[in-house]
């Protein structure tokens, strides 16, 4: 990508099973992603440094655009204690495209705020945000989108969106592209997820959604979903975990629900980072 490369703090220079997510991968069926249809969403590499011989980049996760400085994430992409820094992709469609328009922003790990009780507990409180040392640049291409409010009925068509895997083979070898993709995605009811579940693990605190064919996958982990609500996009959920390593429609894909942190994310970004 030859667009804009805003150098931030860099010292050194960053799904589905029960357990977390794999890299590398995307939406399952997904549909292709054209300019200007996702401005809030972003990716980011992060710096490995497990070997100190050989430190390298790799793909990570994804995340939404929510003011100039920050982005809302998925807490388990920073499970490791190795990663040192990470690059954000900014206003992207295709990440092999060196011509494409955007922007680059490299942070230190420092700038990653975790919830403090993600873990605990299961995999609940799968939140994080990244703060940005300087504003992003906003246009056409770069966004952020809305946060939800309390109280409001929201749609439950919802978008979900990412780089995640497209196809996972009987193997479980994933494949993937590096061409955004989306896909449309029905919210269940905390009623019909309990029961879908057969458990009673169900916070309040995340999303459930309807099992499809076209499901975020491996690597779609901390990116946005979102619904259209007068004439706003909102974002309800950040992408978390799936029950099944192969993306399957068995079960319900489950998003952290962002209405549930709001105060969370104000206590931890500050009022003035949140202007937008």
């Amino acid at each position: 990508m030859k667009g804009q490369l805003i150098f931030g703090i860099l010292l050194l220079g960053a799904h589905f099973g029960f357990s977390f997510p794999n890299d590398h991968q995307r939406i399952i069926n997904g549909n292709l992603a054209v300019a200007k249809q996702f401005p809030y969403q972003v990716f980011y590499d992060v710096l490995d440094l497990s070997n100190l011989l050989m430190p390298i980049w790799a793909a990570k996760c994804g995340g939404s655009l929510i003011s100039k400085r920050i982005i809302l994430t998925a807490a388990h992409c920073f499970r490791e204690p190795n990663i040192y820094a990470i690059k954000i992709y900014f206003g992207t469609l295709d990440k092999s495209n060196q011509s494409e328009i955007g922007q680059q922003l490299l942070v230190n790990r420092a700038n990653v705020v975790i919830h403090e009780e993600f873990g605990i507990v299961g995999s609940f409180n799968d939140i994080a945000l990244i703060k940005l040392p300087i504003d992003i640049a906003f246009n056409e291409y770069i966004r952020p989108v809305k946060l939800p409010q309390i109280g409001i009925i929201y749609p439950t068509e919802a978008i979900a969106s990412g780089w995640g895997s497209i196809r996972v083979l009987a193997d479980e070898t994933n494949i993937y592209d590096n061409k955004l993709r989306y896909t449309q995605m029905q919210i269940l009811s905390h009623a019909e997820c309990l029961e879908q579940h057969r458990k009673n693990f169900i916070l309040s605190s995340i999303i459930c959604l309807a099992p499809s064919q076209n499901a975020p996958c491996g690597g779609d982990s901390g990116g946005p979903l979102t619904v259209s609500h007068e004439g706003d996009i909102i974002l309800l959920g950040i992408t978390s975990y799936g029950f099944t390593t192969k993306c399957t429609d068995e079960f319900p894909e489950i998003y952290t629900r962002v209405a549930s942190y709001l105060n969370w994310i104000h206590d931890n970004a500050g009022a003035h980072n949140l202007e937008v």
